[in-house]
């Protein structure tokens, strides 16, 4: 029997992962119309964005697309060509990547689209948090997005090990967090 290695506090962030939107499981207008290798590969689509942004892949409106063969997700995600056929014709009764023909022997390029959000799932996913007062201060939060992980959080070992940066999330009120 294969001893089981477990993960050190250093090691945590050592993998890449493919993200797969959640919404994706949850919004009506998805998550009975695709099946997991469909949200699987909308994910790989999603990360391979990255590289079409590096080789500057996108059309004269700006829109960003990608390249990826049938045969090469069928490789990837160890799946038959009519399974990938089917995972890409949900995607695309989804609006969730649309395909133009490049002509012979060429592989189609790709525009994934972004999700529609639904916004019955917004009010149950949101929680609103008011002081009652009738005007906003810099207090209270209007509709805060959990992030519902089910991930505990506590604080063991050396925190000065995890390397996080910070900076990469500029955009985000600090401050309002802290206050509250």
């Amino acid at each position: 029997m294969n001893k089981i290695e477990y993960f050190k506090i250093n090691e945590v962030f050592e993998y890449k992962f493919i993200q797969i939107p959640k919404e994706l499981f949850f919004n009506s207008l998805y998550k009975d119309n695709l099946d997991s290798n469909s949200k699987i590969l909308y994910g790989f689509l999603l990360d391979r964005l990255s590289l079409s942004i590096k080789n500057n892949w996108c059309d004269e409106n700006g829109d960003v697309y990608l390249i990826y063969t049938r045969e090469d997700i069928g490789k990837l995600l160890h799946i038959s060509n009519k399974t990938v056929i089917k995972a890409f014709k949900q995607l695309a009764e989804c609006n969730l990547i649309v395909e133009k023909k490049q002509g012979r022997n060429k592989p189609n390029l790709i525009y994934p689209a972004k999700i529609k959000h639904d916004e019955s799932l917004n009010s149950l996913m949101c929680k609103n948090y008011t002081s009652g007062s009738g005007k906003n201060t810099r207090h209270e939060v209007k509709n805060l997005h959990p992030n519902y992980t089910n991930n505990n959080y506590t604080k063991r070992g050396n925190q000065s090990s995890l390397s996080y940066n910070i900076d990469t999330h500029s955009s985000f009120d600090w401050d309002l967090l802290y206050d509250n």
